[in-house]
C-alpha cells in the first residue's frame, strides 16, 4: 500500500525497540498497536529529541501502551485503511498535524451515548494525565489559543500542539471543547 501512495517515503522495517534509536530527524513510525510493547524511556527521548513521528494503527479494541500514546502524532482506525485515508495521515502527522482517522472520531463521540455513566466513569478513572497535560489542560478550558497557552507556559506553539493531540488521544476526544467537557465530568479538570 505504501508503494502505491505519491509520496516519496524510503520504508525501514523494525522488530526491536531498541531499533528505533537509529531513527532520525523528521522520520515517521508506522506501527501497529499490537506490534508495540512499552518503549523504554532513554529510547522515548531520543524519539522526542529526534522529532521522529509516530503514527499508530488501531483496532476497536485497542489498547495502546501508554508510553506510545505519549508520543504518538496520530492515530489511524484499521477500518478506515485504505491509500487516501493512509496518506491523509502520513501528510498530516509529517506536516505536524495531530490525526484522528474519522471512525475513531466518531466512536469517541458516541462511545459516552453506548457505554452509560459507569463504563464512562470506569475509562475516566483510568485516564492518568501528566502535570504539563493538566496546566494545558486547565487553559485550554478557559478559552485560550495554543499560541496563549504557549506563551503562559513559556513552551513552543508546536509543544502546545503536540500537548493537546495527546490529551485528546487520551480522552479519547475528537476536539478541544469535547475533551474540557469530558475532563470536568470524569473529574479530572475541576473548574
Amino acid at each position: 500500500m505504501l508503494r502505491s501512495l505519491d509520496i516519496q517515503l524510503t520504508v525501514q522495517s523494525v522488530t526491536d525497540t531498541e531499533d528505533l534509536s537509529t531513527f532520525y530527524n523528521g522520520w515517521l513510525i508506522i506501527s501497529d498497536s499490537n506490534a508495540l510493547g512499552s518503549v523504554p524511556g532513554e529510547i522515548a527521548e531520543k524519539l522526542r529529541i529526534q522529532n521522529t513521528h509516530v503514527l499508530i494503527l488501531v483496532d476497536s479494541a485497542d489498547v495502546v501502551e501508554q508510553s506510545w500514546a505519549d508520543h504518538a502524532n496520530g492515530f489511524l482506525d484499521w477500518a478506515d485503511l485504505c491509500p487516501e485515508s493512509l496518506r491523509e495521515a502520513i501528510v498530516d502527522v509529517k506536516a505536524g498535524r495531530f490525526h484522528v482517522s474519522a471512525t475513531l472520531a466518531r466512536r469517541s463521540v458516541t462511545a459516552s451515548d453506548q457505554a452509560g455513566d459507569d463504563t464512562t466513569s470506569k475509562r475516566a478513572s483510568m485516564i492518568s494525565l501528566t502535570a504539563r497535560e493538566h496546566q494545558v489542560l486547565r487553559l485550554i478550558a478557559e478559552g485560550l489559543s495554543n499560541r496563549q497557552v504557549a506563551r503562559s507556559l513559556s513552551i513552543s506553539e508546536h509543544g502546545v500542539k503536540r500537548t493537546v493531540g495527546i490529551i485528546l488521544a487520551k480522552l479519547n476526544c475528537p476536539n478541544r471543547t469535547l475533551a474540557v467537557v469530558r475532563a470536568i465530568e470524569s473529574g479530572l479538570l475541576v473548574m
